[in-house]
């Protein structure tokens, strides 16, 4: 399949010497850039630091150790970055030409570098977002009848997998996925060292899709305190995890504030948490499964397309809501999911009241595409 940033990727890091791709771990991210490598036959080295072994030898070298290195080749490939204790100083050789080599980084971490390299780096478009294939890579490879065919499959087990890819093969990957991104982020630099409390943080926002939560909620559920729940959540967040939608909130009457919506970036990683991957006829979570998707799709979508948006949902204490609000340049605009094919459902009164100036559609099985699609 070819990727939505292929040819961007292509065009951008023949003329520049750092190229940083980010995204979940499971992705593709090292094999999209070695199969771009080999098409295009660039003789290029790879340091792969997923391994513990090969990290642990690497992180060994002083700097003068680590260009040699690098310099082996004038093309290099450094997967999983954020592991490299000296990435700053290696890129600062790479920019100041004491190292030859040209350098593509995958992380599934946020890389710890400094604020102006970031800043340029993210300025001239070098830096790519790479999550699993979206809805409109998956159309533009396969086709449109064939994915809208497929939505059911999508919404149980995710966007990690061809549709069709058997069923088990689905779960296992899926597994795999979790106790690698789990198992990835268990270190000192991360103050994590309790995987039950991480893992029960995740089986909370798991059950809990598509509700209004609070850290004290989360913390309640687990018997922890605040601090720390916001710390793994954070990490959840930077490890293309979860996505945290804020509750929208201008101070009106009966508006929910300091409350958050908790997205997982994938529906297959959601149902495996709970080991759930039951069809829809059997499930009661048909409407929560379709807003995460959707949600999921369309910021995955934007931030694929450098696409500037803030999102809310909105929320009232007399249980009205509106699942999501997009806040784009051309206007604001606010949105109800469900997955039958009923009519389009009301605006809520008290919503209505406070922000009449902002429409609110109802996206459904068959108004969906438009959503997904628009940039």
């Amino acid at each position: 399949m070819k990727r939505f940033i292929t040819d961007s990727f292509i065009d951008r890091h023949s003329k520049n010497k750092i190229t940083i791709l980010s995204g979940p771990k499971g992705a593709g991210k090292t094999t999209f850039v070695e199969a771009v490598f080999i098409d295009r036959k660039v003789d290029y080295q790879l340091i792969d630091l997923r391994q513990t072994a090969i990290r642990a030898e690497i992180n060994k070298l002083n700097i003068e150790e680590l260009i040699w290195l690098v310099n082996q080749k004038k093309q290099v490939l450094i997967c999983e970055g954020e592991h490299l204790k000296l990435l700053q100083q290696l890129l600062d050789a790479v920019l100041d030409e004491g190292a030859i080599a040209s350098v593509v980084l995958t992380a599934s971490n946020t890389l710890n570098l400094d604020d102006e390299l970031i800043d340029a780096i993210e300025y001239q478009g070098l830096h790519f977002y790479f999550p699993p294939p979206t809805f409109y890579e998956y159309t533009r490879s396969t086709s449109l009848s064939l994915e809208s065919s497929g939505i059911e499959s999508r919404l149980v087990y995710g966007n990690y997998h061809p549709l069709e890819l058997p069923v088990e093969s689905k779960k296992e990957k899926l597994n795999s996925i979790i106790q690698l991104m789990v198992e990835s982020h268990f270190s000192a630099a991360n103050r994590i060292n309790k995987s039950e409390v991480l893992m029960k943080t995740l089986h909370v926002l798991a059950n809990q899709i598509g509700e209004a939560l609070s850290f004290n909620q989360i913390a309640t559920f687990i018997e922890v305190d605040n601090e720390t729940i916001e710390r793994y959540i954070t990490l959840l967040c930077m490890s293309h995890i979860i996505y945290k939608v804020p509750c929208y909130s201008t101070g009106k009457t009966y508006e929910i504030q300091k409350k958050f919506l908790f997205i997982f970036l994938d529906n297959g990683i959601r149902n495996s948490l709970l080991n759930n991957f039951n069809d829809l006829s059997l499930r009661i979570d048909i409407d929560k499964l379709w807003m995460n998707w959707l949600i999921a799709e369309k910021i995955k979508w934007d931030k694929l397309n450098n696409t500037v948006v803030q999102y809310y949902f909105w929320r009232s204490h007399t249980r009205q809501q509106v699942d999501f609000l997009e806040f784009r340049k051309r206007g604001i605009s606010g949105y109800k999911f469900k997955y039958s094919k009923k009519k389009g459902l009301k605006t809520p009164p008290l919503f209505q009241k406070h922000y009449p100036e902002i429409p609110v559609h109802t996206i459904n099985i068959l108004s969906y595409i438009p959503f997904l699609t628009k940039s």
